[in-house]
């Protein structure tokens, strides 16, 4: 299964102006193959220069592994309980918790349960 990244044709990334329904959208993404081969799955919401939106669901234990991002980040729980570790620091997360992180501080994170998740991408453009 390839990790490269593929607009979803059935779904607008641009537009002057987007309505999403993140329930509608995570209903979908519970349906998607990947989320019942890997136990997790995502979609990016919005794609514009300089601002990226994605919408996660990750599985009890699954992990993203330590990476960097180009530009600054907001991370929210919307629902279950992550573990979120930024060099030294080991915050525990729960619905309605959100972390602020400085662009390309390494980063990683594991879901202690079933979780949703808004990753919100700033600055550099995303690529």
């Amino acid at each position: 299964m390839s990790d490269e990244w593929k607009a979803r044709p059935d779904r607008p990334i641009e537009a002057p102006l987007l309505h999403l329904r993140l329930g509608e959208q995570l209903e979908q993404l519970r349906e998607e193959p990947t989320w019942r081969e890997r136990g997790r799955n995502s979609i990016t919401l919005t794609k514009e220069p300089g601002l990226r939106l994605v919408l996660m669901l990750l599985g009890k234990g699954t992990r993203l592994s330590e990476h960097r991002a180009a530009g600054p980040l907001t991370f929210h729980v919307l629902t279950g309980s992550v573990t979120f570790r930024a060099g030294a620091r080991v915050e525990s997360l729960r619905a309605g918790d959100l972390i602020v992180l400085e662009s390309t501080v390494p980063h990683e994170v594991e879901a202690l349960e079933e979780s949703t998740c808004l990753l919100t991408l700033a600055g550099a453009a995303q690529e």
